[in-house]
This record gives structure tokens, C-alpha cells and sequence, in this order.
């Protein structure tokens, strides 16, 4: 196969086409590629196709969503947010900390749903064992509603969602102590005379600045006010066309029509799109959401693999932590 035509075929798979057999002879390996989208005042790294594998990560906010097959970049990122027990989501969770472990890294921090905290950490430990090895790690089982502090002004809200099995939402948020409009202008003195009396002269103010949904389909979740308002919205929109409308249901996934329903609710600065199905295309996704809610309303909708801002793994892995003196 020539040179030019190697390339070609590499490209395809990475945007998500299957190859003919003509085009698929003689290749001798792929590159994975993963998108790097700028969002406002932050960056979403990652891979997420439907079934296949599904790794999103929030680089400034040291958080990553989902851990897929675990490649190195997400090493990176010191918590990671499990939304549910499917093999595409959570594969590489027991690598990511050993491999963590091994570049002498501190333990990860894994946040999953209340119900999946003793199997998670069963299959953990069933690890360690067949390793040998005593990975560290810290594991967070949260119920809808209920909150992780990962510093005083930084916490992750469990949102409840829809799936066919257990499964959260995670809203990472801004937390801010705001003084009350009454106490403006009086001097700083007095304030903290007040406060020595007990007087509550703040007041507590969240910022949802990313939420990410992972698997589910229409409900409850896309009325929660983390959703609504936060400044970056992940979303999945699986399914697109008419005849795909049974497999959404029956999947418990968000199908084109529901996006719809949802998107005139939405306030959000930047919306990403995950977990496009290969039966529909990035390319028929975009053209079939585009048809439906005009040209303007695209501007601030990014569908993650679409690789506009795309780089080949190995330039994206460049951004994982130097290897151990002892790495291999």
C-alpha cells in the first residue's frame, strides 16, 4: 500500500468511519487520536465513542471524567469521576493507579457512585493481589446531591441521571463567600467586629463551572440548575436519525429529538458533545443537528471528536508525567 494511502486509512479510523477491506489490507497498526477542544477558560481533552470508549478530561481543573481504557494523559489528573460500571467508561481504572503508583505519583482520588463503592473497591483490591502490589488509591462513593470537597472554594456535585444501570452526573464547582449587600461600604474594622459576634455578614455563592452527564437519556437531570447554568455543559447525544429512535430507548441513551426538547432550557456558555454512536458519523451528527437548530445555534456547540483541534495520541501523551528511572 503506498504511503499516501496508509495515512488515508489511518485518518478514517480515527474520525470514526470503518474501512473497507481494500483500504484495511496491509495496515500494520493505528493511530488513536484524541481531541483537545479550547472552552472558554478551559480545555477538554479526550476520546468518546459509544460502546467503544469513553475518557474526558478537564486538564486545568485536575479532574478527569470517566478513565476509558486509561491512556497516559489522563495519568495526569489526581481525581478521576466515574459515572457508571460500563467497560468503555471504567476499564483502565486499575492501571491508572498502578500506573500512578509506579511514576511515584501520589494515589488517586476516584469518585463512583454510592451503590458501586464496594464492587469497585473489591476488584481494586482483587488487583493488589494478582500484582502483587499494594496500589494505593482513595476511593468516594457519593449519592445524588451529595458533595466531594476537594478544597474550600472547589467541590464536585453527584447529579443523578438516567442510565440502564447506576450511574451520576458530576458538576465541578466554584465555591465563593460573597458579602451580603447589606454590609457593603462599612468599613473593614467593623465587618470583623461583626463576624467576632456572631453576625453572618457572607454569604455562600457556587459557580458550576463544568458538568459532565456520561451516560443517560432525557429526565430530571437536565432541569438540576448545575446543568442549566454551568459554564461548560458534557453531554452525550448518542443517536441521530429517525429509525435509531428504539435503540436510544431501550439504551437509556439521548437521542436527537431530546436534545431538542432540552436544548431551549439550556444557558450554558460552551456545550461538548460525547458518545456519538458510529452507526450515525460525526459528520451525518453534525450536519442532522445543524439542519435542526440553524447555523447560529452551532456556534458554541463542539462535538468532541469531531478533531478540529485534534492531535495524534502520541503529541496529546506528551502531556503525561515524565516516565520513572525504572520505567521499561
Amino acid at each position: 500500500m503506498a504511503v499516501k494511502n496508509v495515512r488515508a486509512s489511518m485518518e478514517l479510523i480515527a474520525l470514526g468511519d470503518y474501512l473497507p477491506p481494500s483500504m484495511a489490507e496491509g495496515k500494520s497498526f493505528l493511530v488513536q487520536r484524541f481531541a483537545r477542544i479550547p472552552v472558554g477558560q478551559f480545555h477538554v481533552v479526550g476520546y468518546s465513542v459509544a460502546g467503544e470508549e469513553t475518557v474526558v478530561q478537564v486538564p486545568e481543573l485536575n479532574v478527569c471524567f470517566d478513565i476509558g481504557r486509561s491512556p497516559h494523559f489522563a495519568l495526569t489528573s489526581d481525581i478521576v469521576c466515574i459515572s457508571h460500571a460500563h467497560m468503555d467508561h471504567i476499564a483502565g481504572l486499575a492501571y491508572y493507579l498502578s500506573q500512578r503508583h509506579f511514576q511515584g505519583m501520589k494515589p488517586g482520588t476516584i469518585i463512583v457512585p454510592r451503590e458501586l463503592e464496594r464492587p469497585i473497591d473489591n476488584l481494586l483490591r482483587c488487583w493488589r493481589e494478582v500484582e502483587r502490589q499494594g496500589t494505593p488509591y482513595k476511593l468516594i462513593g457519593l449519592s445524588p446531591n451529595q458533595h466531594y470537597e476537594v478544597r474550600k472554594d472547589f467541590i464536585i456535585r453527584a447529579l443523578a441521571t438516567h442510565h440502564r444501570v447506576t450511574s451520576l452526573g458530576y458538576s465541578l464547582i466554584n465555591v465563593r463567600e460573597k458579602l451580603k449587600p447589606e454590609y457593603q461600604g462599612i468599613p473593614g474594622p467593623e465587618l470583623a467586629e461583626m463576624r467576632k459576634k456572631g453576625v453572618e455578614i457572607q454569604y455562600r455563592l457556587e459557580v458550576p463551572l463544568v458538568t459532565y452527564l456520561g451516560d443517560t437519556t432525557i429526565g430530571p437531570v437536565f432541569d438540576h440548575p448545575d446543568v442549566q447554568n454551568s459554564q461548560v455543559l458534557l453531554t452525550e447525544l448518542t443517536f441521530y436519525d429517525e429509525d435509531h429512535r428504539q435503540r436510544a430507548k431501550v439504551g437509556r441513551h439521548l437521542h436527537l429529538e431530546h436534545f431538542l426538547e432540552i436544548l431551549p432550557k439550556l444557558n450554558n456558555q460552551e456545550i461538548v458533545i460525547i458518545h456519538i454512536s458510529r452507526r450515525t458519523g460525526i459528520g451525518r451528527a453534525k450536519y442532522l443537528l445543524r439542519k435542526r437548530i440553524g447555523e447560529a445555534k452551532m456556534k458554541n456547540i463542539h462535538f468532541l471528536m469531531d478533531f478540529e483541534n485534534a492531535a495524534d495520541a502520541g503529541d496529546v501523551e506528551n502531556v503525561g508525567p515524565p516516565l520513572a528511572d525504572s520505567a521499561e
